[in-house]
């Protein structure tokens, strides 16, 4: 069974979530819509995380997921920055 983090991550590798942080962010109580990153409901007893990329595009996560989400982009960052740059 896939975890969560393991839905993100393919997700990511898949381009289906974006890869950078958002320009804009907001949260509320859940609005009942999936989470971009585990597919399940954001129910109204939960904190939703919009995330807006500069209106291209909005992504929702669970509170954890966004978490979870913002590591592995920021793991991607790291890993990115210490690859050894090639002419």
């Amino acid at each position: 069974m896939d975890t969560p983090a393991d839905k993100i991550r393919e997700k990511l590798s898949e381009g289906l979530l974006p890869g950078k942080t958002p320009a804009h962010a907001w949260c509320g109580y859940g609005s009942g819509k999936p989470c971009n990153g585990c597919n399940e409901p954001i129910l109204s007893t939960e904190v939703e995380h919009e995330l807006d990329f500069n209106g291209a595009r909005t992504v929702r996560f669970h509170a954890a997921c966004e978490a979870i989400w913002r590591s592995l982009i920021a793991q991607g960052a790291k890993k990115a920055a210490d690859s050894p740059i090639r002419a």
